[in-house]
């Protein structure tokens, strides 16, 4: 089992998990500027099994593309990447001044080999980019959590349509919503496994 780490720790601690951040009060295992165009973590290549991303990668810039690649490096086969960040339609994601890009699952299917070779074959129109860069970080789950003031409507939904008891106008109506209104889901969380074989 390789190594765990928890980058843009904060002050969120795990256990068995190497802390990084580029904030030296929040005393981390390793002092890093994750927004670095040019950015060498100080680990082997596949010798990583685990990476958590929590509220980390909205914050980074230029270096976004680089971190991903050099995450995919570190990374051993099956290695998951467990992002969670905020949805980009909610006041949490755009009320931050700090925020530098928005964090969703389009976004990150293009780190996907199997999904940009797809988008390739069917339209000829995908940038190919995990290709061009060498990388395969696979989507394999991905959900959101719904703002509390949303939750109890979706939940009773959710519950209801899993019993059959929802029309199609209903269905629609909350597609519609998740897809156009504001403040419904208030975090993404998306789970990537690298695959290096």
């Amino acid at each position: 089992m390789g190594l765990k780490l928890n980058i843009g720790s904060g002050f969120k601690r795990y256990e068995g998990f190497v802390n990084i951040d580029s904030d030296p009060l929040v005393k981390p295992d390793h002092v890093i500027e994750l927004d670095d165009v040019n950015i060498k973590l100080p680990f082997d290549d596949n010798s990583v099994s685990e990476i958590k991303a929590e509220h980390i990668l909205e914050h980074i810039g230029e270096g976004f593309i680089p971190l991903i690649v050099e995450l995919y490096r570190v990374a051993e086969e099956g290695c998951v990447l467990d992002i969670t960040v905020p949805h980009h339609l909610h006041e949490v994601y755009y009320g931050d001044p700090t925020h530098k890009r928005p964090i969703t699952v389009n976004v990150m299917y293009h780190f996907d080999k199997k999904h940009c070779d797809h988008r390739l074959k069917t339209w000829n129109s995908e940038s190919g980019l995990a290709n061009k860069l060498g990388i395969d970080w696979e989507i394999i789950h991905f959900e959101y959590e719904f703002d509390p003031f949303y939750l109890p409507m979706l939940e009773d939904f959710f519950k209801r349509k899993e019993e059959g008891k929802v029309s199609p106008e209903e269905d629609f109506a909350i597609q519609r919503l998740m897809r156009e209104a504001t403040n419904v889901a208030q975090n993404t969380k998306i789970k990537m496994m690298a695959n290096k074989e």
